[in-house]
């Protein structure tokens, strides 16, 4: 369980979030839905990057953190005097306090501590169209930023779709492919002609470089090629010894007192243990820190220039998708059909048990069910959580976990009030 507690940042007052697998956070524009992404993006990555290091290393110098939070997800224009940021995970824990300039860190417990599992975290910024609605845009001068990050990711997941790889888009009738040959991005339509990407439609502008880039988190990663390429010897062999220090190093000096240990190699170097059993142990942890085992996705406003029912349909790809390696999903959005659609999803996976064999067409989105407690959806409205009927719970959600009527139809009531006073006249 991970949790997230921001204090006094940019328009945030002050916010506590339990996160889950899959997190939604809906709110009105400036609301700061995007603030709250970028630092729980921020926190995840630390939390790798101190994992890997087994230790504060960089984030000792609090300019570092300074660069890779408020530069990088510009933020620079969003601290107060009292601004600060806490975070909790299985594994370790640390406060950011900025009138203090400190970053506090705390390991977990040793079991939960190096239980640690690899993720890949990434930040697919609102902007994104960038790098379909601008011709030679890798041209343009960028200071270092998750958009500066998203293009150098999609640079090199777009040159995996070529002519011979073809990846269909959601639910739209058109493919997408990039021409080595030509260095172009095309789009193919239905009717086999293409066009270039800088033409297409301003949704396919948007949904294309997203998707292209999801498909390599949700998929193309975990190809042989790519997780071999991932990563140098030198790289791993620094994550291994720093676990090694860490966790073996002071019990194989009591061990070597009794004259009883044991060697084993890992890589490229032998190291002393204990016992036979935390050679095994330490073989294991290796390969989980240095083979990505999931994603960590944190997503700004996926509805862009999208139809309603293809908001609805990227829904339940992204819960397919994400399920295919246990990925967790953090979604900043202003459409209620994301809601409507994780709905569905949740109260399909409560009911699975009682739709009839007889009508299959009740189960054809079965891959993107999702267990309610895997959920957590909230609304940001003045700078905090917007509060409910009970007070100990700030999500949209009801005892079941799905969202509550009384939401949508808080919605619904306010898209419909000139329709209602207007009609009054007829």
């Amino acid at each position: 369980m991970k949790t997230l507690t921001i204090h006094h940042i940019g328009p945030i007052k002050h916010v506590e979030l339990t996160l889950k697998r899959i997190n939604v956070l809906i709110g009105p524009q400036s609301a700061g839905k995007s603030c709250i992404l970028k630092i729980a993006c921020f926190c995840a990555w630390a939390e790798k990057r101190i994992q890997l290091e087994q230790g504060k290393n960089g984030f000792a110098d609090f300019g570092y953190v300074r660069d890779n939070l408020l530069v990088f997800h510009k933020l620079k224009s969003f601290l107060h005097e009292d601004s600060r940021i806490e975070y909790k995970s299985d594994y370790l824990s640390f406060t950011i306090d900025f009138s203090r300039e400190s970053f506090d860190l705390r390991w977990g417990k040793s079991k939960n501590r190096f239980a640690y599992k690899r993720s890949r975290v990434s930040y697919i910024p609102a902007e994104r169209n960038l790098v379909s609605s601008i011709p030679n845009w890798f041209d343009v001068r960028m200071d270092s930023t998750n958009l500066k990050s998203f293009i150098s990711d999609w640079t090199y997941a777009h040159r995996l779709c070529g002519a011979d790889e073809v990846l269909p888009v959601l639910n739209l009738g058109v493919k997408y492919f990039y021409d080595k040959q030509t260095d172009n991005d095309y789009v193919l339509l239905e009717d086999g002609k293409q066009m270039e990407l800088t033409e297409a439609s301003s949704g396919l502008q948007s949904v294309i470089p997203m998707w292209v880039y999801l498909d390599y988190l949700f998929q193309k990663q975990y190809s042989p090629n790519e997780m071999m390429s991932s990563r140098t010897e030198t790289e791993n062999e620094e994550i291994a010894q720093h676990i090694y220090e860490s966790r073996y190093k002071k019990s194989v000096k009591q061990a070597g007192l009794e004259g009883d240990i044991f060697i084993g190699k890992v890589g490229m170097t032998k190291r002393m243990f204990a016992s036979k059993e935390d050679f095994e142990e330490f073989k294991q942890m290796v390969l989980n820190y240095t083979r990505t085992s999931h994603s960590d996705i944190f997503l700004e406003e996926p509805e862009q220039n999208l139809f309603p029912l293809t908001q609805v349909e990227l829904v339940y790809e992204l819960l397919a998708r994400t399920a295919l390696h246990n990925d967790s999903m953090f979604i900043a959005t202003h459409s209620p059909y994301f809601l409507y659609a994780l709905n569905n999803c949740m109260l399909g996976y409560k009911v699975k048990n009682k739709l009839p064999e007889e009508i299959p067409e009740l189960r054809e989105h079965e891959s993107s069910w999702v267990c309610s407690k895997e959920v957590a959806v909230w609304e940001i409205r003045d700078g905090e959580l917007s509060s409910s009927v009970d007070p100990k719970n700030l999500t949209l959600q009801d005892a079941d976990g799905l969202v509550r009527g009384n939401y949508f139809d808080r919605v619904m009531k306010l898209i419909m009030t000139d329709f209602s006073n207007y009609s009054s006249f007829l």
